[in-house]
């Protein structure tokens, strides 16, 4: 079953403006995820359910939210892993 991919302006955005490895290894990440919404690499964030985090090379992240009832994954982050990541995206740890 495929799951559509939905993201805003600052998500294309934060994608462009990745180094080229980094960039292209990110858009072979997203778009999998249509199919494979949970990769074996992925980690689900903490007590934040469906929320899912994915290491990329040097040091970068893609965050993302599955939405089940919907079919729909929410794009919400790709960029360089900052300290304070998850609390900029309101997903602190508790």
């Amino acid at each position: 079953m495929l799951y559509r991919l939905r993201y805003d302006r600052r998500f294309m955005r934060q994608l462009e403006a990745l180094p080229g490895d980094v960039r292209s290894v990110a858009r072979q990440q997203v778009q999998a995820l249509a199919s494979n919404p949970r990769p074996t690499r992925a980690k689900e964030l903490g007590k934040h359910t469906g929320y899912f985090r994915l290491w990329l090379p040097r040091n970068y992240r893609l965050v993302w939210l599955i939405l089940e009832d919907e079919q729909v994954i929410d794009l919400l982050y790709v960029g360089p892993k900052l300290p304070d990541l998850y609390e900029r995206l309101g997903l602190g740890r508790e």
